[in-house]
């Protein structure tokens, strides 16, 4: 029947897991008569596998490198993941932890990588969300986070590399943020994480009804 894919995105250590899988349960509790599932990108696929690796070598990585890895992880995930809800008989609802905006943000504007060139070795991917959440949270309560996880970190949880992070995040080029329909959210350190969840599934209700409304032929 259809598939309506939300995405949750933001910087490292902004909270989409935890809100995405908060984001999940209350779905699920506020439309029994959709089938809500989760998914992440870099996926849990084979694909996914090579960028850990890359994110965790000690090589000097080139970002085109990293974008065309991406590119294969986000491309499979949309053929193994996507279109098989796509196909199904039923109606689903597909949150997804981050999305091809990530690949736009860390390869294209942090990694300095020809956008251009990114949506061209992207194409086939058709997974543009219908919905993009980005968690919007202080560069201090990000780094005060990280600050806790004792874990190594890779590449991209460098105190700079989170920094330039939130400022491309939450400063987006009005036409990224048209494609790909972003709302963000506010996650102040004082709030609840299921308060917030709470507050992603209204936005999620109110553009699954101005789909249909404007003429979304699935979900109906």
């Amino acid at each position: 029947m259809g598939v309506f894919v939300v995405s949750v995105d933001g910087p490292d250590f902004s909270g989409k897991t935890t809100v995405s899988n908060l984001l999940v349960e209350e779905l699920r509790r506020r439309l029994p008569e959709l089938i809500i599932k989760k998914s992440e990108v870099p996926s849990s696929l084979v694909t996914g596998a090579f960028t850990k690796i890359l994110r965790n070598s000690t090589d000097s990585v080139d970002p085109r490198v990293f974008a065309l890895t991406y590119a294969a992880d986000h491309l499979h995930h949309y053929n193994a993941v996507v279109k098989q809800l796509e196909k199904a008989s039923e109606n689903y609802i597909l949150v997804q932890e981050r999305s091809l905006l990530s690949s736009i943000i860390y390869q294209g504007l942090l990694g300095d990588v020809d956008v251009d060139w990114l949506w061209e070795i992207n194409k086939y991917d058709l997974n543009i969300p219908h919905l993009q959440i980005i968690l919007k949270i202080d560069l201090k309560e990000i780094l005060e986070r990280k600050s806790v996880e004792k874990r190594d970190f890779d590449k991209f949880e460098t105190a700079a590399s989170l920094e330039a992070q939130a400022s491309a995040y939450y400063d987006l080029d009005p036409e990224l943020s048209r494609k790909f329909n972003v709302k963000l959210i506010d996650v102040d350190s004082g709030r609840n994480a299921q308060a917030i969840a709470c507050e992603c599934a209204d936005i999620v209700e109110a553009e699954l009804k101005k789909a249909k409304a404007s003429g979304f032929k699935k979900l109906l």
